[in-house]
């Protein structure tokens, strides 16, 4: 007997979430209750707004709250493959506001004989990518180049391969630094590019000075960057008649550790 009423009182259940189910299922149907009614993207020209709806997961146009527990799956799906940082949020019942952002490049990068861009936040993609040239307001620096040689640890993350964007695994705290410091070099505008590579097992900077027609002079220092402006001081008191701290034809050797260098001839340019 009482597995007999437990049994009706779940057929009770049964037959009201049926019920339910039923009413709901019309409901929809009818009233297009859980469907997408809008997404905001905002600004509207960073990239071509085909892209975003592309990037919506399956069948989220039918049922909006699965984008909520999806978003970061689709904000990845963008930023794999543009140059730009998303950000979602729901603004009411079945709309969504997209706010899209191009990338801060911080520089340019030459590795393994191609260019590259480098943003602030520590992501690369090729130069070349025609996504990139397909997203608008990406403000290009001025910045010396920087070089890295192809015996340095690789600067991208290799597991990453099938996507366009990559997180980059360049030291960034350490090449920050260089370049703020160059920043407060007097001569600073005749710096053409920064050449890292390994001299004697050791990682060194390679400050090249001119630009991509002609390299001038050459200042070879420690990737510690914490006496380079003192080394600046040094040379502009030794060559104060040169234009750029280091006269044209020089490579000068700053990369003992008692802050002594030497002095090369590069030969005729």
């Amino acid at each position: 007997m009482r597995r007999y009423k437990r049994w009706c009182r779940w057929k009770r259940y049964i037959l009201i979430a049926s019920v339910l189910c039923g009413v709901f299922y019309f409901a929809e149907a009818r009233y297009c209750f859980f469907r997408m009614h809008n997404i905001e993207i905002t600004p509207g020209n960073v990239i071509p707004e085909e892209v975003v709806w592309q990037a919506l997961p399956k069948n989220v146009e039918d049922f909006w709250p699965l984008l909520f527990f999806c978003e970061s799956a689709f904000e990845k799906r963008i930023m794999d493959y543009y140059p730009v940082s998303v950000d979602m949020e729901v603004v009411g019942w079945g709309r969504y506001k997209v706010s899209i952002a191009p990338l801060d490049i911080f520089l340019a990068v030459s590795w393994n004989s191609e260019h590259w861009w480098l943003s602030s936040n520590g992501r690369m993609w090729r130069a070349t990518l025609p996504a990139g040239a397909m997203v608008k307001g990406i403000a290009f620096p001025t910045r010396p180049i920087l070089a890295w040689d192809s015996r340095l640890p690789v600067p991208i993350d290799l597991e990453h391969q099938r996507r366009d964007i990559y997180p980059s695994s360049l030291p960034m705290v350490k090449i920050a630094k260089w370049y703020d410091t160059i920043d407060r070099i007097k001569w600073k505008n005749d710096i053409y590019c920064l050449m890292v590579k390994k001299i004697e097992g050791r990682q060194m900077v390679q400050i090249l000075l001119g630009d991509s027609d002609r390299i001038t002079g050459e200042l070879i220092v420690k990737d510690d960057a914490s006496d380079w402006l003192s080394l600046a001081a040094a040379l502009e008191n030794i060559y104060p008649s040169a234009l750029g701290g280091v006269p044209h034809g020089l490579i000068i050797n700053a990369t003992y550790t008692d802050m002594t260098f030497t002095v090369l001839e590069k030969g005729k340019m």
